[in-house]
């Protein structure tokens, strides 16, 4: 093995972790959606389960406001955390792109070679 074949694998090795870090932070977003997808689903039956309380005659002491609160805090906290993700997502594809272009420039300076 060459040193030029040590350093394709070395160049190709650094791509594949750079496209399981990507692969990870879309489907740590991913999951995201679905916590929020599931915190309206919850928010939904509370609710509709307190008016049913109600309606079957138990006093339920609803505080809306403090509710949205609570919801807006959440909310805000994992924004934060998506965002940072997000950023950290473009730079991590920022230097895939940069490296996948590395390696194709190595490509066509290895065929130039051999021609």
């Amino acid at each position: 093995m060459t040193n030029d074949d040590l350093d394709r694998l070395k160049l190709e090795l650094e791509c594949e972790k750079f496209r399981l870090m990507s692969f990870q932070l879309d489907n740590l977003l991913e999951e995201y959606d679905k916590l929020i997808e599931l915190r309206q689903s919850i928010q939904l039956k509370f609710f509709t389960t307190l008016e049913n309380v109600k309606k079957n005659g138990i006093p339920v002491k609803q505080d809306y406001e403090r509710w949205e609160k609570i919801r807006t805090s959440e909310r805000d906290g994992w924004n934060e955390e998506i965002d940072l993700i997000a950023d950290l997502k473009y730079d991590v594809d920022d230097n895939l792109k940069i490296l996948d272009n590395t390696k194709m420039r190595r490509i066509l300076i290895d065929s130039e070679l051999e021609e």
